[in-house]
């Protein structure tokens, strides 16, 4: 599984949406084959959707930011219906722009984790606090224990190794961003700390541009850089880098049962591809497509590559 993914970018800002076929070609060609694209209100999250439906390579992540948690909460479970939504996020507690209450953002997130325990989702967290604070990973963490949860992901970390061991402990996630690339010598000693236990990397684009980088704005095929900042960081392999951060995205949003259910679906509702078939012929090829899916998607084939191996092996039946 020789691929990259961004697990956290804003497609759906105009930075990005305004280029979007542009920053999609990029990110293929840098071979980062996933990218998760992440809401923050209710527009966005729409737009999300909107994306991950017009691209095969895109999911999406739905939720309102504690910077917009005056909107309607309610919105949140008819948008999760759609079948490429993987999660409920960016959602969370923010000191550092302050701009509701902590009561007003700790309801709000609260609502918003019942969402994705009712439909058994997990979920993004966005945890920013005031310079040289750790509050609100300890409220947040605070908050979760009260809560059976698929998946909790803490997105784009920037806690210290007293918080990593506690995320650890209960089997979360944590998202390593481009923080990595800048002087952040307590995010670098985090990521030691976790030896990649449960750890995958993201842009957060357009936000955190590598300070390398003389561009404009940070976008999906940027991803690469933080990935191979881990490797240099732990002193591993970035094939090894790779491979681990794909089985720890894929136990945490089972994106590759979703992919394969999109692509059954596919299958079993393309009627071309049993075209001329005898029933005992088209039993047969339907037998021999599994292994052959599967070593497909192992070879990292996106679902798209994965179909036209399949028309062209249809073609010599």
């Amino acid at each position: 599984m020789k691929f990259y993914i961004d697990t956290h970018a804003h497609l759906n800002d105009e930075k990005l949406y305004n280029k979007l076929n542009e920053i999609i070609e990029n990110a293929n060609k840098n071979n980062v084959k996933r990218i998760f694209c992440v809401g923050y209100n209710i527009d966005s999250s729409k737009k999300a959707i909107e994306i991950s439906n017009k691209y095969e390579t895109i999911y999406a992540i739905v939720g309102i930011h504690p910077n917009n948690i005056n909107e309607d909460i309610s919105e949140i479970e008819e948008l999760i219906e759609e079948r490429k939504v993987i999660a409920i996020g960016e959602i969370g507690i923010d000191f550092y722009w302050n701009k509701f209450e902590k009561e007003i953002q700790i309801d709000g997130f609260k609502r918003q984790v019942e969402i994705a325990k009712k439909y058994d989702l997990p979920i993004v967290l966005h945890l920013r606090d005031k310079k040289h604070s750790f509050e609100v990973f300890d409220i947040a963490l605070e908050i979760l224990k009260n809560y059976e949860l698929k998946s909790v992901v803490f997105h784009s970390f920037s806690g210290n190794e007293e918080i990593v061991k506690k995320i650890l402990d209960r089997n979360y996630f944590i998202s390593f961003s481009g923080m990595l690339l800048y002087k952040n010598k307590h995010i670098q000693d985090a990521l030691k700390l976790t030896n990649m236990k449960n750890v995958f990397f993201e842009t957060d684009s357009p936000y955190l541009l590598p300070p390398q980088l003389n561009e404009e704005f940070n976008e999906p095929k940027n991803v690469i850089l933080v990935y191979k900042k881990a490797s240099e960081i732990l002193n591993k392999p970035l094939d090894e880098i790779i491979e681990i951060a794909f089985e720890n995205v894929n136990n945490c949003f089972n994106l590759k049962e979703i992919e394969m259910k999109i692509l059954y679906e596919w299958i079993y509702d393309d009627e071309s591809l049993t075209e001329n078939l005898s029933d005992e012929e088209a039993e047969k090829f339907f037998e021999e497509l599994e292994n052959f899916i599967n070593e497909l998607y192992n070879e990292g084939l996106t679902i798209e590559e994965i179909k036209e191996k399949i028309r062209n092996e249809k073609k010599k039946v």
